[in-house]
């Protein structure tokens, strides 16, 4: 009796390498990452997205491209947030003026991130893939609104690169699975 309690107790260590294994081989976060090429998005930078979220260690390449999709979105939230917070505290009307404008640019962004999401649901990565590389012009086109004052610095230009970065690596997902 003894002996089939430990083959119980040994089997899920046996069994969940080679279901990670498995999910790899079918196209996990290692493979996707390493067919996006350096032009989009570093292998280490592909890697550290995906693996923040847990569901990535058993998603397939389409599941991947769902949790980039939440990621972004995530990510255009917080800049979004954090502009309507230096807003709520700026006595600067040139700053306030270029924050209210990149708030609109974000909150469009937001809308297209949605509906990338949903074209990578419904599988139409292309589709995706145009709307992500939509949002790549928010970033810059904010900080563009802080050169009219070359004085003046953008209060987000680490949030802009962030996302940036993000909406290039589901930009990136998306075109590989078209």
């Amino acid at each position: 009796m003894a002996r089939k309690n430990n083959i119980c107790l040994l089997f899920p260590l046996l069994v969940l390498p080679i279901i990670s294994i498995a999910a790899d081989a079918a196209g996990g976060p290692s493979t996707v990452c390493s067919f996006l090429g350096a032009s989009y998005v570093s292998y280490d930078y592909c890697m550290a997205v995906l693996s923040s979220d847990p569901r990535s260690s058993t998603a397939d390449p389409h599941g991947l491209a769902l949790i980039t999709g939440d990621l972004v979105l995530a990510n255009a939230t917080a800049v979004r947030s954090t502009i309507e917070l230096l807003l709520n505290n700026s006595s600067d009307p040139f700053i306030h003026t270029c924050l209210s404008h990149c708030r609109k640019i974000y909150e469009g962004a937001i809308s297209d991130v949605r509906k990338a999401a949903n074209a990578t649901a419904r599988r139409n990565y292309a589709a995706a893939e145009e709307l992500f590389d939509g949002v790549l012009n928010a970033p810059a086109d904010c900080e563009a609104t802080f050169a009219a004052r070359p004085v003046a610095s953008s209060p987000i230009v680490k949030e802009d690169n962030e996302f940036s970065d993000i909406a290039c690596l589901g930009r990136a997902i998306n075109n590989y699975l078209k």
